[in-house]
């Protein structure tokens, strides 16, 4: 399904908000993280058969696009589905939340999903905006909610031509890491909560990081490259959520890692805050490894999963 590894990747980055992104950055592919719960209920909707999820920004947006949808083809009443949370919980009017297992193949299959959520959606859209060519973009950026943009220019960072932009759960993470092998540089945007960072999100952008590097290092060059591949350059944040991954990968065993990932989970931020409205099984689906052999790609508004991702 996916390309077979190449010796490729140069670069790796990890940004622990969307904020953080400098206007401009386009490595090869980007992975959004939202583990609890967008980017895992996304990967888990498109797995179970919907035909595709169109995130956006709010719900009146999500509302209208909906009614304009039908209003111009009349077949497409009852394929349309609103789904999304505002501080966890479903949207007053919208079909489905946020859990990944509401999202069933009887429900779901062959349906279009209109998504909107409190970060992950955000992210996304985030991202498209400011990584666009100053001539791709149709306004000046807004600043986001909660102060002055962190964000800054930067020109030593990759500047792609064309970012592939996929999503990122523990659901599918070695379907990402085989696809994300095949790019010369990789950016990994997590969504934090309300401006703040989470460890759920650093723990899976550190598994995307050791994986990718582990299988960088474990000899597989090509035949006119007998010597080891240097290894990638890794930012300050990538460096540091590899080392909390291989630490919590150190203190588990294979028997106990779903476990002891869902108890990690739990103590996040995001499963604080999950638990508090008792969602503690959103938290349990989210922290089950490597379950979907398909990855998510958004492109031109749309989310699908892609067929090859190295195309």
């Amino acid at each position: 399904m996916f390309p077979p590894f190449p010796p490729a990747i140069e670069r790796i980055d990890v940004f622990p908000l969307p904020d953080l992104v400098p206007a401009g950055y386009r490595p090869g592919a980007v992975v959004f993280i939202d583990v609890l719960r967008a980017t895992t209920t996304m990967t888990a909707a498109l797995a179970a058969g919907a035909e595709q999820m169109i995130p956006v920004m709010e719900p009146a947006q999500a509302l209208k696009m909906k009614r304009l949808l039908e209003e111009s083809d009349p077949q497409k009443k009852g394929k349309i589905f609103l789904g999304g949370e505002r501080k966890g919980v479903r949207i007053e009017g919208f079909d489905l939340g946020n859990s990944p297992s509401s999202y069933t193949p009887d429900l779901v299959c062959g349906k279009t999903i209109l998504f909107s959520t409190t970060n992950g959606t955000r992210a996304i859209l985030t991202f498209e905006q400011v990584s666009a060519l100053p001539s791709e973009k149709p306004q000046a950026e807004k600043k986001r909610r909660g102060g002055p943009s962190l964000r800054r220019q930067s020109t030593d960072l990759p500047a792609e031509r064309r970012t592939r932009m996929l999503l990122g759960s523990f659901l599918n993470a070695a379907a990402l890491v085989e696809t994300l092998g095949a790019f010369r540089s990789v950016g990994i945007v997590c969504s934090g909560t309300e401006l703040r960072y989470t460890e759920e999100d650093i723990l899976l952008a550190g598994l995307l990081v050791s994986r990718l590097l582990r299988t960088r290092e474990s000899g597989q060059q090509t035949p006119t490259e007998p010597d080891p591949l240097p290894r990638p350059l890794l930012n300050a944040q990538a460096e540091t959520a590899k080392y909390l991954w291989e630490s919590f990968l150190d203190a588990t065993t294979p028997e106990r890692l779903e476990k002891d990932l869902y108890e990690k989970l739990l103590v996040s931020r995001g499963g604080e805050n999950l638990r508090r409205i008792r969602l503690q099984a959103d938290i349990r689906d989210a922290a089950r490894l490597d379950r979907i052999d398909r990855v998510a790609e958004y492109s031109l508004g749309r989310i699908r999963l892609a067929e090859n991702a190295a195309e």
